[in-house]
Order: structure tokens, then sequence, then C-alpha cells
């Protein structure tokens, strides 16, 4: 029968490539085909999960019922262990027995379904009673409505695991950028739910705001080349950063001066590049918003003007100003510590080459930048330097 249905699927796939674009009544029946694909492909899953259910049940696989998915069925640990744990929590609940054969459960309602079981267990709330209202709710109102609901209920039933959660996000959240051969950046970041919801509200209301500009006042707000949400939601992100670094030093609530993102030769680069912070070679006219400095160097390349304005007005001061670290940024590119690349941007120290303590004065040439971490190090090593020679 499998051969036969599986011969059908391949003959109506045939045809549909040779099917026109405004073939409507085509179109229609691939729709049908989709439906049935996807509803025999989930009953699959659901007549998997009550068969596991029985060979867990009559202890069939001694090694462990995930064990056996991961290692016959193609299955990752990750995805082993779900399904192992779906067999043992619903595959046993005959009112189950028929939504899971018949397709009716896909793959993200039975996990809600195990978590709901799993919630449940323990707690003398009755588990059949609570699974099927979760599979009424994914029925009646979709699968989010019915996450939401076993979330209500983890939290209810079990609150100090609920009032637990978000330091174990937090734990776990990171921010990873990558950089790619052909000069793009990757970004990946796993956030909480408080602070995803901070950061997707910010990127929606943005959204929002530019979507509703193109179609209701006929405006242009963003560039030719934006046109998905997608990247509507991207050029919203980058909007928020540069938002943070045009705001005044307060609302920032950063203590530093904003750093150079761009560098470029005093004279125009024949060949219109400028090189970003991070290393990374743009055109020129790429960059649409950047902190434009005319800088002047002197014949040994030190920064000596910013903006026509002298750099090193009082040597005797204790700290760099800020034109001091723009000139410093510019011509340390990053931390100045052998095999250190930490950029401008990573809050780097002005450090005095001849200690300030020594006589050593504030200035570009006697300042170089370090990191923190290097910063302290070198400070150490010139303490002992001082206790050996003493």
């Amino acid at each position: 029968m499998d051969a036969r249905r599986d011969e059908i699927i391949s003959a109506c796939l045939r045809i549909a490539r040779e099917l026109e674009a405004a073939d409507l009544e085509g179109a229609a029946q691939l729709l049908k085909l989709a439906e049935v694909i996807g509803t025999r492909e989930q009953a699959d899953h659901g007549q998997l999960i009550l068969a596991l259910a029985q060979i867990d049940r009559v202890k069939a696989s001694r090694g462990g019922l995930s064990a056996w998915v991961a290692t016959h069925l193609d299955a990752t640990d990750g995805r082993a262990r779900a399904i192992a744990e779906s067999a043992r929590r619903i595959g046993a609940i005959p009112e189950l027995a028929e939504p899971l054969a018949s397709g009716r459960i896909g793959t993200d309602t039975a996990r809600v379904l195990t978590r709901t079981a799993k919630a449940a267990t323990g707690t003398g709330i009755d588990t059949v009673t609570a699974v099927t209202q979760a599979l009424t709710t994914a029925e009646t109102h979709g699968v989010t409505a019915a996450r939401q609901q076993v979330r209500a209920l983890e939290h209810t039933l079990h609150p100090d695991t609920g009032r637990e959660m978000i330091p174990r996000q937090r734990a776990r959240s990171f921010l990873r950028t990558a950089e790619l051969e052909n000069g793009m950046c990757r970004i990946e970041i796993l956030l909480d739910a408080v602070r995803a919801t901070t950061l997707r509200s910010a990127i929606d209301l943005q959204t929002a705001d530019w979507l509703r500009q193109a179609q209701y006042d006929q405006a242009h707000p963003l560039p030719d080349d934006v046109r998905t949400t997608e990247q509507i939601n991207v050029q919203a992100l980058v909007h928020l950063a540069e938002i943070f670094h045009n705001a005044p030093a307060k609302l920032r609530q950063a203590r530093f001066t904003p750093p150079m993102l761009y560098y470029s030769p005093r004279k125009k680069d024949p060949a219109g590049l400028s090189e970003t912070v991070y290393g990374t070679v743009v055109p020129q006219d790429a960059v649409e918003s950047p902190e434009v400095h005319l800088l002047e160097l002197d014949d040994d390349g030190i920064p000596i003007a910013l903006d026509g304005v002298r750099i090193d007005t009082n040597p005797h001061t204790r700290l760099a100003t800020p034109p001091q670290r723009t000139a410093l940024a510019y011509r340390d590119r990053h931390c100045s510590h052998p095999g250190c690349s930490r950029p401008t941007t990573y809050a780097l120290h002005a450090h005095h080459k001849i200690p300030f303590s020594n006589g050593g004065p504030t200035t570009t040439r006697n300042l170089t930048l370090l990191c923190a971490e290097h910063h302290a190090l070198t400070h150490q090593q010139h303490k002992h330097q001082k206790l050996s020679e003493s």
C-alpha cells in the first residue's frame, strides 16, 4: 500500500512540474497534495510515538528508548530524547491514540502535550484531563496558544521553577560574532524572554513605523535594496545602534567617548576604500553617516591636530582628552599589546608609556591604547621591575 501511495505521489509531482503559473485549478490540486503528504508525515510520527510507548512498556530496547531512536532513526541525541519522552508521557494515553495515528497532531503539538503531561505529573492534577484540554486548545486556537497554556500551567504548579527560569535563561544567553570571508559578519544571539522582549519590541516598533510610512504616507524611509521583512528588521536593529551612537553620553550611560568606526586616508583613497574598526575594507561611499574628522599628522605619523585644533593642549593633565582618544583610535586601531586585536570599541584605556607619576606627559606620542586586561598586566610588570631594581 505504501508503494502504491508513493507511485501516486510521484505521478502527481511529475504532473505538477508541467503546471503553468496561471493554472489556478492545478495549483489548488497541488496544495491538496501537499496537505495529504504533510498529514501522512504527521500520522507516521504519531504512530511512531504509539509504537515506542509499547516498546518502552515491554522493555524491548535494552539500551534505552532514546538510544534506540538515535541509532535506528537518524536522529540527533536531543531529538531522540524528545521523541522518547513523548512516547513515555503521551504514547500510552488511550484518548490520544486516534489523534496521533490520524495525523491530526503534528510534532509541535506533540511536544506541547508532552510538556503538559510532564508538568501535571505528581501534582494531583489528572494528566489525561490536562493533556486533552491542551489538545483542544491546540486544535481550536493553534499550537502557540497551547504552548502559552502549558507555560502558565508550569509556572502555576511549579512557582519556584518559574522564578528560576529567567536566571537560568540569562546564564545560557550569548552573543557571538563571526567574520566571514566575503566581508560579511554573522551575529548569533540567544536571549532570555525578558531581554528578548525589550529588543524584539524595539525592532518591531521601528519596522511597523517604516511600513506605515510606506503604505499610508507614500514615503520612502528605507534604502531601495531593503525589501523583505528580514531585511527591514536588520535595518531597524542598525538604526537602534545609530541612535545609541548619536545619543548624549548621559543618555547612553556609557562613559567612553564614541570611537571612530571607519578609517580613511587623509587624502581620498584612489580606490575609494575605508577600513572599519574591525579591519574590514568597505567602499567609502557605502558609509552613510560616519563621524568624519580631519586628522593632521606630523612627519613621524603622530596625530597633532583634529579638525584644525591642536590635540595635545595640556600635557600636564592626568587623563586623555576626547580629541586625544580619537587620535589614538586612528593611530593604534586596537590594543597595542603584542598579539591582542581588541578594537577601539572595546573600551580601551589610554596608557602612558612613560608613567604619569614619573613625569610622563599626556600627549599622543606618550599615549597608547591598551585593553583593561593588558593595561593591568603592563602596570603589574612595571611594578615588578621597580621592585627588582630597588
